[in-house]
């Protein structure tokens, strides 16, 4: 059961201070007294959205996570999948009964037994490149599991600051609450109108949580890490090792990571200043291993219990326990781990296996490359070749120089400048949608 936390809140959005618990423990009776055992939260990433994601903790009832981004038409279709009737939310396009947290600060605080320890605790949906998001259910042994693991590895402790810098909408935005709630350690939210370079600053932060497209932004902004901060987790998506090298020359504590929401976040860490492309070494508490075809498998209490569809709960893991991620990876002789790409991304190209992440990695070593989206396009000589899509300043006359000198000439890709009407900042590309325009592309050049 997650310990009486503090939450750490600027002066200038909140008067009071209060600690994390006592708001959250009142959600909780609110829910209690109102026989609310399954909730959407649809909050902005703030106190609130915090206080209330615990409070369904403490009540035992389950929350289901939605992001604010979503259309209203896919967060009604959400809630009425799971058959929920309520939500705490600030939206008015939803077709459930809306609550207000502020109207639970007059309840009487409740703490559950922690007799829900296996049910289920919260629900998230999964942000891959499938057209359907999938409703991943974890119970609170996963994020606890997950969480001791990651302090054990980060030795976070009471003096340790972690800014909010993922929504809860996200596996790895939840983790951050309850990572800081086993440590004791401070949850501070940023000003809104606050860059992510002064909250690290301003708020003498010791760790935070970036997906690749912040920590490109902080660089821009700034040479050198503020002197407090000890580890800079980054995940989320494929990082461009030319900007990973940038951030460790200029001083920042970076640790990469592997994880999913099927994992209830981070399974492997690497120490400060990994190997490129490493994922650095398993957490206590999980296990690895690489399949005959070279998919990843994960077994741990912080695999979730399945995905949800209404109240049935689909198990995803085989009779051993352990998880098919569908992501390819491989161990080098010091038990370094590194991910290869996606098992269901690979094609083939006059017999020869293609896998994109690949090429994306070695674009993504070239100065001047921002992102890289690689996909196959029909070939009528080779089957399928690979085409490129590159945003940045770096010259197509360049990359294909570089790239000769480190991949097979059949893995060489055609390129195409990123287009304009396609945003770069998705954590995960639609690859689908990256192929259907280089078919168009090639067909009418």
């Amino acid at each position: 059961m997650p310990t009486k936390a503090e939450l750490y809140v600027p002066a200038s959005l909140f008067s009071n201070e209060n600690p994390l618990w006592g708001a959250s423990a009142k959600v909780a009776g609110y829910m209690v007294r109102n026989r609310i055992s399954r909730v959407g939260i649809c909050l902005q990433p703030g106190r609130q959205a915090v206080e209330v994601l615990l409070g369904c903790v403490y009540a035992g009832a389950s929350a289901c996570m939605l992001s604010m981004r979503w259309p209203g038409a896919a967060v009604n279709q959400a809630l009425g999948q799971l058959g929920i009737e309520y939500a705490f939310t600030t939206r008015t396009d939803l077709e459930v009964e809306c609550l207000d947290p502020a109207v639970c600060y007059a309840e009487k605080p409740h703490i559950a037994d922690v007799g829900s320890y296996e049910d289920v605790a919260t629900i998230v949906y999964t942000s891959g490149s499938s057209a359907t998001p999938k409703a991943v259910a974890h119970s609170l042994e996963n994020h606890v599991t997950s969480a001791q693991s990651a302090c054990a590895a980060l030795d976070l402790g009471s003096s340790d600051r972690w800014l909010l810098s993922l929504p809860l909408w996200h596996v790895s935005g939840i983790s951050i609450v309850f990572r800081c709630s086993i440590a004791g350690a401070r949850i501070v939210i940023p000003d809104p109108g606050m860059s992510l370079i002064e909250a690290l600053s301003n708020y003498q932060i010791t760790h935070v949580s970036m997906v690749p497209t912040q920590l490109i932004r902080v660089l821009e902004q700034a040479q050198k890490p503020p002197r407090h901060l000890r580890s800079v987790i980054v995940g989320g998506g494929p990082m461009p090792q030319g900007v990973l090298k940038m951030a460790i020359n200029k001083g920042w504590p970076i640790r990469t990571t592997y994880g999913m929401t099927e994992t209830t976040s981070m399974v492997t860490l690497s120490n400060k200043n990994p190997s490129p492309g490493s994922s650095g070494h398993v957490l206590q508490g999980n296990e690895l291993k690489i399949a005959g075809d070279g998919e990843i498998l994960v077994r741990s209490q912080a695999v979730c219990l399945g995905y949800l569809n209404d109240d049935t709960i689909v198990n995803i893991a085989d009779d051993d326990g352990w998880l098919h991620t569908g992501d390819l990876g491989r161990f080098d002789e010091n038990g370094e781990f590194y991910v290869l790409g996606r098992k269901d991304n690979m094609f083939i190209s006059g017999g020869e296996n293609i896998s994109p992440e690949e090429i994306e990695y070695a674009l993504c070593g070239v100065y001047g490359v921002q992102k890289a989206v690689v996909v196959p396009v029909p070939d009528p000589e080779f089957g399928q070749r690979p085409v490129a899509f590159i945003k940045g300043s770096a010259k197509f006359k360049d990359l294909e120089r570089i790239l000769n000198r480190e991949l097979p000439r059949f893995k060489i890709p055609k390129y195409y400048p990123w287009p304009e009407h396609i945003q770069s900042h998705s954590l995960k590309p639609d690859r689908k949608l990256f192929a259907e325009l280089a078919f168009q592309l090639q067909k009418n050049p």
